[in-house]
């Protein structure tokens, strides 16, 4: 009787652990889900309503799954996160540099049109754009991305899912890390799951975001391979996707997904970004974005960021303090992958196709103070390729695109003419990629760019910001002569100056210049000003007597909206 007493005792409190469980999910479900209005969290607040502890930065608060873990009273902070199997890497090294050498590494799976039998870690010289070193990785895995440990020494590669006979998805599958010189298999991890991307963080870390397994975010120190911290798949109530650390290494960011993706009327519901402290791995608030988030860009100074929405072909732009959407831009079919330019006034996003059958073949180039679209155009040169990570180079002048159907292409980041083209074997699909400079001294390397952004004190944004401040956007014609010169260049589909100063019925004459790849004309109905055409590369020059009536005018080219130049008569 005593037994039964116990058996009794025992289903009852696991019936009211799931009760208090499925409470907690039920009131941490979205609120537009449950159509009540959304209440945004204050930048002062944790998600849970806790004020925060200082400016600093938001700590917030412990979720359900690691509350309940430590009532159970499990203590295991790597949770299973470790290397299981360890190999020989040494040998020759698989490829020469010399000191200055900027590389690009990539891997290349064996998934969509992909021939391949193997992965593959595919070295660049990003400088003369040829593949210099090829290797297989004995894995019976679909990688998906890649970056290396700060120092350079180590690739690591993201299992995506094993795979089975006739490339059946069979589960989860050990992350591999490969000795970055040899290209040899170094070590196996077992991450319970599905790693899907990764990159550096903070110059420290290497951050993996995961499908499934106990930890769909987490960070590893690459000089020792262990777990440093992560945060539990139930803390976010939802289905995280990827995570992107802010600048200044505060915060993560993470697009999430609802548990079920429609309502019962088919209406897809809205997907979140979760803003996580990185220090704790604890959430500090959630921001409704829209159906289908997948890719987070944030502005160096840590305001502003730009989720794709997949599902709706758009680009979201919104203050990650207060969770207010600032505005919406129209995107090709599927957006992915978000590069910011290093003045961060143009968006550049991959239009993959993700959710609308992986057939997207553009990129776009939106601008991000208008939130308009500047051009669209395709990501390689037949559209047969699935463009999905875009990375920068270190210098902030090229975009190089990973085309899921076996290529990378670069672009001039400002003319957005493609440079070149680099093929991978076997139509091996990479993901992404992660750009190494090789020391003066050619002794040691460290990672300058990956998916993340800039590292490794190499950051074009910072040039940007120093030479925006050095530059004058604002320009007074000089008065008094017969004719006054101003040079106008068209840069980057931006007029330079922005801004010009003139006096009512001063004579102008403007050296124009047109340093894009595109074309571009200047005209101005209402101040007068004839139509001026500019072919790529072009100069002319033009004549112009200003209004006799004092005012602020427009001079714009109608090819590209939003490209203007403001003109002040006084």
């Amino acid at each position: 009787m005593k037994a039964y007493r116990s058996i009794g005792l025992a289903i009852l409190v696991l019936s009211g652990v799931t009760l208090a469980m499925r409470q907690e999910q039920q009131a941490a479900r979205p609120a537009k889900e449950q159509n009540r209005p959304v209440t945004q969290v204050p930048a002062t607040q944790s998600a849970q309503g806790q004020a925060a502890p200082g400016p600093t930065a938001q700590q917030g608060a412990a979720g359900p799954t690691t509350d309940l873990l430590k009532m159970m009273g499990v203590n295991q902070p790597d949770y299973g996160i470790k290397i299981t199997q360890t190999f020989d890497a040494s040998g020759k090294p698989a490829y020469e540099t010399k000191g200055g050498d900027l590389l690009f590494f990539t891997n290349a799976s064996v998934s969509y049109n992909s021939t391949a039998d193997k992965p593959m870690i595919v070295v660049v010289n990003a400088r003369t754009r040829k593949i210099i070193a090829l290797a297989d990785i004995n894995i019976p895995s679909t990688p998906h991305g890649i970056t290396l440990s700060p120092d350079a020494r180590y690739i690591y590669l993201p299992s995506g899912f094993s795979i089975g006979e006739g490339r059946r998805r069979v589960g989860a599958a050990p992350t591999a890390v490969i000795d970055a010189k040899t290209l040899k298999l170094a070590a196996l991890i077992n991450t319970g799951g599905e790693t899907h991307h990764t990159q550096v963080v903070a110059d420290k870390y290497v951050m993996f975001d995961s499908f499934s397994g106990p930890l769909p975010i987490f960070l590893l120190d690459p000089t020792t391979n262990k777990v440093v911290r992560g945060i539990p798949a139930g803390d976010f109530k939802g289905n995280p996707y990827i995570g992107f650390a802010s600048p200044d290494g505060k915060f993560i960011y993470v697009t999430v997904r609802p548990g079920i993706a429609r309502d019962a009327s088919g209406r897809e519901i809205d997907g979140w970004l979760s803003k996580i402290n990185l220090e704790t791995m604890q959430q500090v608030a959630t921001f409704p974005v829209g159906p289908g988030p997948v890719w987070t860009a944030i502005t160096q100074d840590g305001k502003t960021g730009y989720v794709s929405l997949s599902l709706t072909n758009k680009l979201v732009k919104l203050d990650v303090d207060t969770g207010k959407i600032l505005g919406v831009a129209p995107t090709g079919r599927g957006p992915y992958g978000i590069r910011l330019s290093p003045d961060e006034k143009i968006a550049y996003v991959a239009n993959k196709g993700e959710g609308q059958g992986q057939r997207g073949a553009t990129f776009s180039a939106i601008d991000t103070s208008t939130m308009s679209v500047i051009r669209e155009q395709l990501s390689c040169p037949d559209g047969q390729c699935q463009a999905d990570h875009i990375v920068l180079s270190p210098d902030g002048k090229e975009l190089w695109i990973s085309n899921n159907l076996g290529s990378i292409t670069i672009f001039d980041r400002e003319s957005l003419k493609m440079l070149d083209t680099i093929q991978t074997p076997k139509l091996a699909d990479p993901h992404g990629g992660t750009f190494v400079l090789i020391a003066p001294d050619n002794r040691s390397a460290k990672v300058v760019s990956d998916i993340g952004g800039p590292h490794g004190g190499v950051n074009p944004y910072a040039a940007s910001a120093q030479t925006a401040a050095a530059t004058p956007a604002r320009r007074t014609a000089p008065s008094g002569g017969a004719s006054n010169i101003v040079t106008v260049v068209a840069r980057n589909v931006r007029f330079e100056p922005a801004t010009l100063d003139v006096t009512a019925g001063q004579k102008i004459t403007f050296d124009l210049e047109n340093a894009d790849q595109i074309d571009h004309n200047l005209m101005s109905a209402e101040v007068g000003f004839q139509e001026v055409i500019l072919a790529a590369g072009q100069k002319k020059t033009a004549e112009w007597t200003t209004p006799s009536k004092p005012g602020t005018y427009k001079i714009v080219c109608t090819y590209h909206p939003g490209m203007e130049m403001t003109v002040n008569v006084k």
